[in-house]
């Protein structure tokens, strides 16, 4: 008689834990790679906006576009028409677009105005269908980067904005920043959640920069507030003026000097991300802020 040669019950169930042990060791490596490269493209994006930034302040006299945002102007009743992402009455498009012509309205991975670990747009509110006016996106521009600016309190807390210059509306000087590779252009914010908008966020924003309606994908973070993406959601990229990105903990892009208004300004992080020092995110652990332009006109924060 011959004698089959096979697996005993034994031999099949320890070959299986070995699987599984290889499994559990490979597969957060495996996640940690895939993170690694969608953080690598997140810093690659925001590098070509760079670019467009540059070509459009080359193009524009040395002028940024707006951060743009809801506040009246003076002159029109109206928020700017001339914001960073912008339709024209007319369909067309502004702002940096024409120097990118790359977005998605849904898509985070395909959308040159995100990060791909980012939320994908699935709320029911897709808007115009001009190319280029996207609806998903994870990038804002630095609000304090304008002619002028009256304060995040004046924009943010008052019952009623008070109506502000055209110099609202208009850009900041690249060549009026005193140091343009300290000061935040572009930066990673939270996300909304509530289904018309959900994946959508701020056109404009900042650490003090609050924003009421809509729901956040980050909670307690609002709207538009910096928050890391990468490395076990401890680091966010940032777009600086001068053209450089980099990878830094959020928290440490202002200094404790906001201490005295942020409890004001926004209160609901103050008292559930920066008190408790919720996740050692360490709200104003930076040696320095990097949100203040230092312009004329404009008040921080």
């Amino acid at each position: 008689m011959t004698r089959k040669n096979s697996f005993t019950l034994i031999e099949l169930l320890v070959v299986i834990a070995i699987i599984a042990i290889l499994a559990a060791i490979l597969f957060p490596v495996f996640a940690q790679a895939r993170e690694k490269a969608r953080q690598s493209v997140c810093i690659s994006n925001l590098k070509q906006l760079g670019t467009a930034f540059l070509m459009y302040s080359t193009d524009y006299d040395g002028m940024f576009p707006s951060p743009g945002g809801g506040t009246a102007l003076i002159s029109t009743g109206s928020g700017p028409g001339n914001g960073w992402i912008q339709t024209a009455p007319d369909g067309s498009t502004q702002g940096i677009y024409p120097y990118v012509k790359s977005s998605s309205k849904t898509s985070a991975a395909a959308n040159m105005f995100s990060c791909p670990s980012a939320l994908n747009f699935t709320g029911t509110n897709l808007g115009s269908n001009v190319a280029g006016v996207d609806r998903q996106r994870s990038f804002i521009m630095n609000d304090y980067l304008r002619g002028s600016h009256p304060g995040t309190f004046a924009t943010n807390v008052l019952a009623t904005t008070p109506a502000q210059p055209d110099s609202f509306a208009a850009g900041i000087s690249d060549s009026g920043m005193a140091e343009p590779a300290s000061v935040i252009l572009i930066y990673e914010g939270s996300q909304r959640s509530d289904a018309a908008n959900a994946g959508a966020t701020n056109r404009n924003g900042a650490p003090l920069h609050r924003r009421t309606a809509g729901v956040s994908s980050r909670p307690p973070f609002t709207i538009g507030f910096p928050v890391a993406l990468h490395a076990g959601q401890s680091m966010s990229n940032f777009l600086f003026c001068d053209g450089h990105a980099k990878a830094m903990r959020p928290g440490s892009t202002w200094t404790r000097a906001l201490d005295t208004v942020f409890p004001t300004i926004n209160p609901t992080v103050w008292n559930s991300v920066c008190v408790p020092n919720l996740g050692g995110f360490g709200c104003g652990s930076g040696q320095k802020d990097l949100w203040n332009p230092q312009t004329g006109g404009v008040v921080y924060p």
